[in-house]
């Protein structure tokens, strides 16, 4: 009986390996434009406060203080982070659903020989993948936490064991997913591609 259940575990890896994958790296990332809104946010009212202190000066211009409020400010932080994550789940998360499992060892070899070629921007969407799942998988771990917050050792054990899981199971092959397929386009994702995926991975470190 346990045979069996094993076999067809086995038989359907091939759908939630890399829907696991995707889902992963889709929670990293909306973890990352968190805190990107969260900052963009910051910077929009610094600029704001600015502009302010200038208009309220003049009693000519003193109604322009009020006309960009915090509710503006909020949306337009918030749709800024939305474009970003969302941008970022078509260079990450979407391409992880290609997944094609192989051997450890096969996908090992492999991972090395594309590493080994001439460094480029190819490599950003692996190392992005990386820093993204980490933030996905502890994500889903404070979520465990918090839901079993009124039991803070099965709650602890519950979330070490997800963080311990996903980063075992789902990150490293992201990870290979991402290489592989950087590796198979014709060009790099380029500056645009860099421009987005580095200050998430940046923010995806914030994020833990």
């Amino acid at each position: 009986m346990e045979l069996r259940v094993t076999e067809r575990v086995s038989k359907i890896r091939w759908i939630f390996l890399p829907l696991g994958m995707c889902a992963l790296v889709a929670v990293g990332t909306h973890a990352a434009a968190d805190v990107v809104g969260d900052k963009v946010l910051f910077a929009v009212d610094r600029v704001d406060a600015f502009f302010d202190a200038i208009f309220s000066s003049w009693s000519v211009t003193a109604p322009l203080v009020d006309l960009v409020g915090l509710g503006e400010r909020t949306f337009f932080a918030r749709a800024v982070a939305l474009a970003w994550e969302l941008s970022a789940d078509a260079l990450l998360a979407i391409p992880l659903l290609g997944y094609d499992e192989r051997a450890a060892a096969d996908e090992l070899t492999i991972a090395r020989v594309l590493v080994k070629r001439r460094p480029s921007l190819r490599l950003v969407q692996p190392a992005a993948a990386l820093l993204v799942s980490i933030a996905g998988a502890a994500a889903v771990a404070r979520l465990l936490q918090g839901t079993l917050l009124h039991y803070p050792l099965i709650g602890g054990f519950v979330a070490a064991t997800a963080l311990f899981g996903l980063f075992l199971l789902l990150a490293p092959r992201a990870v290979f997913r991402s290489l592989e397929h950087a590796s198979a386009q014709k060009t790099a994702i380029g500056l645009l591609g860099l421009a987005i995926l580095g200050p998430l991975a940046i923010a995806a470190v914030a994020s833990l």
